[in-house]
């Protein structure tokens, strides 16, 4: 799977086997940004809480009301439907 993300002054293409990997590689690039006391919460979230809380900060970024997703493949497909990420190989 490929996809090109671009969100909050990120542009990349990145590439992983499916969604999860995806998922993983997400969190581990947010916990990279973040500040350094929040690195350590953001790779102790669970699949969950991770995916509630980047909807939960995207929808504050634009107002809007978006549940967060179950899966790491809903996520993909949330953040396809919001122009954030293109999906360039499945």
């Amino acid at each position: 799977m490929k996809v090109r993300i671009q969100f909050g002054g990120v542009d990349e293409v990145v590439e992983a086997r499916d969604a999860n990997e995806m998922l993983k590689m997400a969190r581990e690039e947010a916990a990279k940004r973040a500040p350094f006391l929040l690195r350590g919460v953001v790779r102790a979230m669970s699949d969950q809480q991770f995916l509630a809380e980047a909807v939960k900060r995207a929808n504050a970024t634009t107002g809007d009301n978006d549940p967060a997703p179950q899966t790491a493949q809903e996520f993909l497909e949330w953040g396809e439907k919001r122009g954030y990420v293109t999906i360039l190989e499945a």
